[in-house]
Parts: structure tokens; C-alpha cells; sequence
């Protein structure tokens, strides 16, 4: 009984060994199924050349984006120069009448000429030359009785008087001039101030 016993559990064992021994190797073989390198090596180079193409092409973007970054420069650089150049384009061109005047005048002067022709044609070119200058923006500052203005006024004589309010413009030496509302020259005056009593 006892021998009997023994062998059936020799049997066992030995069943159970090679069900042991079988297990490993079909799990070695699911789990190579189910690998996912395994899976994936076959699309892994299309994937690279995907990858090369794509550079491929931002390479070549931001190439063309240099040139024409590059181009953009020398047109900037360009129309600068030329900005520069022709910056006084348009105040030549509102002065030209008053150049023609000036012709005009100079060419109307003969040896015989009676002078009060030569002031007349000098005072015409004298009211040309302003109009135009008016036109681009440029007005005089050249008035006389009014209150002294630090920014359009700058004062060289002091002229005690009682005549006149204290600190007012009494004659304008040189004239200044504003440019579209801004001070280019000030207009050098002379200016009163409070006469003391004796």
C-alpha cells in the first residue's frame, strides 16, 4: 500500500514538474507576442524618415526666412540712405516759386533800372520767399508790445521805462521763428522794465 502511495505521488510530482517546466516558456512566448519593440520595429524607420523629412523641411524655412530677413535689411539700410537724401525734397519744392521770383528779379535789373523798380521787385521776392516759408509751417516771431515770452523771446537790453508794462517786448533786434509750433530761433529783444522813482 504503502509502494503504491509512493508512485502515485512520484507521478504527480513528475506531472507537476513538467507542467512547471511548460508554463515558463509559453509565457516567454505570449509575452514576446505581446512586446511592443517587437511590434514596432518594422514602422521604427518609417518613423525616422518621417523625422528627416520634417527637418528637411524646417531646414529649409529657416533658410528662406534668413535670405529674406537679410533682404529686408538692405532694403531698410537702402531706403534710409535715400530718406536722408531727399529728406528736404518737398521744402525745395514749396520754396521753387520763390527761387523763380528771385530770377525774375535779378533779370529785370538792367544798368538803366530806376530804383524804386529794383525795391519793388526786392520786396515782391522778400513777400514770396515768406509765403512759401509759411506754407511749410515756419512763422516769425517779430511782435513788439507784448508781455516778454522766455521760450520765444530771448532779451539782450533791459530799458527802464514807465511807459510801457513791466516786462514787455519793446523792439525786436533779431527776429526768431517756430517751425509747427516749435521754437527753432528765439527772437532777441529788447525789453522793458519798471523805471525807479528818483
Amino acid at each position: 500500500m504503502n509502494e503504491k502511495n509512493n508512485e502515485k505521488r512520484r507521478e504527480n510530482m513528475s506531472e507537476n514538474n513538467e507542467t512547471l517546466e511548460i508554463a515558463p516558456e509559453t509565457k516567454q512566448e505570449e509575452a514576446s507576442n505581446k512586446n511592443p519593440l517587437s511590434e514596432t520595429s518594422t514602422e521604427l524607420p518609417e518613423n525616422i524618415q518621417k523625422i528627416k523629412e520634417k527637418l528637411s523641411n524646417l531646414e529649409n524655412q529657416y533658410i528662406r526666412l534668413m535670405a529674406d530677413y537679410q533682404n529686408l535689411q538692405k532694403r531698410t539700410v537702402q531706403e534710409k540712405e535715400e530718406l536722408y537724401k531727399y529728406a528736404a525734397q518737398k521744402t525745395i519744392e514749396v520754396l521753387l516759386p520763390a527761387l523763380d521770383t528771385f530770377d525774375y528779379a535779378k533779370s529785370s535789373v538792367k544798368p538803366d533800372s530806376k530804383p524804386e523798380k529794383i525795391v519793388e521787385d526786392f520786396s515782391l521776392v522778400v513777400e514770396m520767399l515768406l509765403k512759401c516759408l509759411k506754407d511749410i509751417g515756419l512763422e516769425p516771431i517779430d511782435k513788439t508790445g507784448v508781455p516778454f515770452n522766455p521760450f520765444h523771446h530771448e532779451p539782450l537790453h533791459q530799458i527802464p521805462t514807465n511807459e510801457l508794462p513791466d516786462q514787455t517786448v519793446m523792439e525786436v533786434l533779431k527776429k526768431g521763428y517756430i517751425l509747427n509750433k516749435k521754437v527753432i530761433r528765439p527772437a532777441l529783444v529788447s525789453v522793458s522794465v519798471k523805471e525807479e522813482a528818483k
